[in-house]
């Protein structure tokens, strides 16, 4: 259910979370899993709490939370 969630995000309306406010919220919940290693562990979490602070993700950080999400 989460991935039709977030393969049907669009950024339409500022108000509404983005693809990656989703993606990071998903992947967030899975963290325990053995697929991640250690370092996409700390790295979603970090991306997390840059979200939480209001800013805004990069380019590359956008590409690899995609990546790690296709895992």
């Amino acid at each position: 259910m989460a991935l039709k969630l977030v393969r049907g995000i669009r950024n339409r309306h500022p108000s509404r979370k983005s693809r990656e406010e989703y993606l990071l919220a998903c992947l967030r919940e899975e963290l325990d899993d053995p697929k991640f290693t250690d370092w996409e562990r700390s790295f979603i979490s970090s991306l997390a709490r840059q979200v939480r602070e209001g800013r805004r993700l990069t380019e590359k950080q956008k590409e690899t939370l995609e990546r790690i999400w296709r895992k």
